[in-house]
């Protein structure tokens, strides 16, 4: 009876009655630990040998009860004396390592709840990542140490790390899906990988990807060696389109740099065009003006003129 007439007068309250004026106060102060007990006579909840209201263990914890001891039963660190709740337990400590342990049966050593101790063997442990095109699956607690064992490393392969699931995609549907230097089949949901020179696909400015999937210098960079270029020529000094051998080609000439191109008609080509020949501006090495011809083609001008010399350069 006691409790319906507590419970109807809160109730009224909570509707804003006013005519219990002062009444709302003193039921907003009421000791909650106090209930009915049998007969209507009020007992202390936290001292009735039973876990009720709001308490987490028997007569401890709870908004208004006092608070539990090492081993009883926790919902948040202020329901314990020692200020941690650990497993649901209430803890000498945070217990707060991925292999830690609080409660006897989560421990390797099956000690009685209330301290911290290295968790079970075989417990999973850490959360699975991904990163740099390999996948880490959870750890495990090896029953001794509280540090988590890392779980194995995949290689994503020619895929690349899913950030949202952390694991490696297993099919693509975009270049973004794929690993380094890979481009993407979205037909066949498959990556593969790219041609050797074609820029972005994860790599910086000025890079480009190589035959073997990874980003190096592209055209036009400076270099001393093939193999520091992406397309794996380094000709002139800037790594070049292709090795641009032939006489009266190079890759550094302004307006195409990294691009195999003709030398200009009249000029020079080092030890592979010089002296009595120069370019003609074409790709080919011919017989500079004024020197000694019998026809056209053999003069760089194009023209072999009647005394059989070649003709100066047209002015352009």
């Amino acid at each position: 009876m006691w409790k319906n007439q507590h419970l109807l007068a809160m109730a009224l309250c909570a509707g804003a009655i006013s005519t219990l004026g002062m009444g709302c106060e003193l039921i907003a102060t009421v000791d909650r630990s106090q209930i009915p007990g049998d007969n209507g006579v009020v007992v202390n909840a936290c001292a009735d040998g039973t876990k009720n209201g709001g308490e987490t263990d028997v007569d401890c914890g709870g908004p208004d009860c006092p608070q539990c001891e090492l081993a009883k039963a926790c919902a948040e660190a202020d329901d314990c004396a020692s200020g941690f709740c650990a497993d649901d337990v209430c803890c000498n400590a945070a217990c707060d390592e991925d292999c830690d342990a609080c409660a006897a049966d989560l421990k390797e050593s099956g000690d009685e709840s209330g301290t911290c101790g290295p968790s079970k063997a075989e417990t999973a442990c850490g959360a699975t990542t991904c990163s740099e095109g390999v996948e880490t699956g959870r750890g495990t607690c090896d029953g001794t140490s509280t540090e988590c064992e890392p779980g194995e490393p995949k290689e994503c392969e020619t895929f690349a790390c899913d950030s949202e699931e952390n694991a490696c995609f297993t099919e693509c549907t975009e270049d973004a899906h794929c690993a380094l230097c890979h481009v993407c089949d979205a037909e066949e949901g498959t990556c593969s990988l790219a041609p050797a020179g074609t820029p972005g696909l994860g790599c910086e400015e000025n890079q480009a990807c190589d035959a073997a999937g990874a980003c190096k210098p592209a055209n036009g960079q400076e270099c001393t060696d093939g193999e520091e270029c992406a397309s794996g020529s380094c000709v002139d000094g800037v790594c070049c389109n292709t090795g641009c051998d032939a006489a009266c080609q190079a890759c550094n000439i302004e307006g195409s740099l990294g691009e195999c191109s003709n030398v200009a008609a009249g000029a020079e080509d080092g030890a592979d065009c010089s002296g009595a020949n120069v370019c003609d501006g074409e790709g080919a090495c011919k017989l500079a003006p004024t020197e000694t011809c019998a026809e056209d083609e053999e003069c760089a001008s194009g023209n072999c003129l009647g005394i059989f010399v070649c003709d100066e350069f047209p002015e352009p």
